[in-house]
């Protein structure tokens, strides 16, 4: 029969167990801080960056437009005053600055839209669609809610990851519309960005090419950020579905 354990000898074993618990816990405990403050980290990063992006874009807004449209009555008066020959070729020139206009407006929403941080996603979405609409013919569908508004930064990592969606969708899928739906269910926020284009056999790709060759590796960044999370659906013949979900703060 063994002999009892007396309780000197219980409390040692109680402490050299604790110990060997906060031991093997360390390490667990470091390499959890060190991912929460890398992560917090590139948070900051990006919205220093978003802030900058937010700053270059308004003045390409404000700044650009006001010069262009000083040019435009300039225009306009030294046209007012020319031969019918000077006022034809002034006419070209008018032409060609109406070009960089539009595309300093196009830059400008690109980078930042003024209309994500004024009005919210969809409209944003709808603004960016219209775009690679009017630019490829590819009809594209925005369909979300408008009552309420994400936060700003969980509506910017949405509208970068649907940009870049799109652009994918453009250069590889060789599709005929695409649908993206914006939705909030339960405490997260979800997007799809659907095509019916050629699709492709996703493990294949992704060995053959990585992440990159999906655009995936920024986007899987960007969305690490706030915990959220990227899958996509395709198979050849099949079309391709991009799904994001973030959880959204209570």
């Amino acid at each position: 029969m063994p002999r009892p354990i007396s309780a000197e000898e219980r409390a040692r074993i109680i402490k050299a167990l604790e110990d060997f618990f906060i031991e093997s816990l360390s390490p667990f405990e470091m390499t959890h801080r060190a991912f929460r403050e890398s992560n917090s980290a590139l948070r900051r990063i990006n919205e220093t960056l978003e802030e900058e992006a937010k700053r270059i874009a308004h003045a390409l807004h404000d700044e650009a437009g006001q010069l262009l449209a000083a040019v435009f009555l300039e225009l306009d008066k030294t046209a007012a005053d020319a031969q019918p020959e000077m006022r034809e070729r002034l006419e070209g020139v008018r032409r060609l600055l109406e070009q960089a206009r539009e595309e300093v407006r196009r830059l400008s929403h690109e980078l930042r839209p003024t209309l994500l941080d004024d009005v919210g996603l969809v409209p944003a979405l709808e603004y960016l669609a219209q775009g690679i609409s009017e630019r490829t013919g590819m009809p594209i569908t925005i369909e979300g809610f408008r009552d309420s508004r994400l936060p700003p930064s969980v509506e910017t990592a949405l509208y970068r990851v649907v940009r870049e969606a799109l652009n994918n969708v453009v250069k590889h899928a060789k599709a005929t519309r695409v649908r993206v739906s914006v939705q909030k269910e339960g405490a997260a926020a979800r997007c799809s960005v659907r095509d019916d284009g050629v699709g492709f056999d996703v493990s294949s790709v992704a060995q053959r090419k990585g992440e990159r060759g999906f655009g995936l590796a920024g986007i899987r960044e960007r969305l690490g950020t706030l915990s959220g999370t990227v899958q996509i659906n395709s198979a050849p013949g099949w079309g391709t579905e991009l799904l994001v979900t973030i959880p959204l703060e209570t």
